[in-house]
């Protein structure tokens, strides 16, 4: 499928998204399965969406958050995939969101390993939820990558990209896509045509109400989770172990 030029809007990171060599290398520890996800405490942290999640049945209004991944083991082994290195060229088919990677950020990296990666982007934990770390903060964007929280210094598991708005009227030249376009903003019918094998499917989330989801394996043990508000795509969460979707609270109150 043809490939999309993506910027980001963030003044630190520009650069570094859209000027990224089409060059792969390996991208190391990446090849075995993450154990599934424990709660963790609830603590004030990172950007809420003002849109709310889906209410696709009767439930008490959600309260928007990042989220953590459903608590099932995925199954497969997670594929070792190539990632992206770094340099100072313009790559105009570049793009910046893959199934197992943020821009030259991949999972199975640290952030601090993550933070090499990308140049003039620190990449750290947030001091009350240490597994949770920005990538973007360019309001009303924002990225960010996600270890695990009984491991927050371990490898990245997932990233996670709102747009603090209506999603709707996310500009598509500022908001990174798939190679195949979609991203937030996106509509129902253009996930459907660019995945086919999505999977629907509905979380029941605790914090957040009734989420409608597209789940999609791009690669073997790598997912997308594109969360849907009526129509269209108001949250994307990529990574490993989110075969089931996504649902619970990462870092909100």
């Amino acid at each position: 499928m043809p490939r999309v030029t993506q910027r980001v809007r963030a003044v630190a990171l520009a650069a570094a998204v859209v000027a990224l060599a089409a060059g792969c290398i390996p991208s190391g520890p990446d090849t075995t399965d993450p154990s599934p996800w424990t709660a963790t405490p609830s603590v004030t942290g990172s950007p809420e969406p003002s849109t709310p999640p889906p209410v696709p049945t009767s439930a008490s209004t959600p309260v928007p958050g990042p989220s953590a991944p459903a608590t099932p083991a995925p199954t497969g082994s997670a594929a070792a995939l190539d990632c992206p290195q770094y340099d100072d060229g313009l790559d105009v088919s570049y793009v910046a969101l893959d199934s197992h990677r943020f821009a030259s950020v991949c999972t199975g990296m640290t952030f601090e390993e993550a933070s090499s990666a990308l140049p003039g982007v620190e990449i750290s934990g947030e001091a009350q939820c240490p597994w949770v770390g920005a990538i973007v903060d360019a309001d009303p964007l924002y990225i960010q990558a996600i270890t695990d929280p009984e491991d927050p210094l371990g490898g990245i598991r997932l990233f996670r990209m709102l747009y603090i708005g209506d999603p709707a009227t996310a500009p598509p030249h500022e908001v990174p896509a798939t190679a195949e376009g979609v991203s937030i903003g996106s509509a129902r019918a253009d996930v459907a045509a660019a995945y086919p094998m999505a999977a629907p499917v509905v979380q029941e989330d605790p914090s957040r109400g009734m989420r409608d989801q597209l789940v999609v394996e791009e690669a073997p043990g790598h997912w997308y989770v594109f969360d849907l508000v009526g129509d269209v795509v108001a949250e994307v969460t990529w990574g490993r172990g989110l075969d089931g979707g996504i649902a619970g609270e990462l870092c909100a109150l």
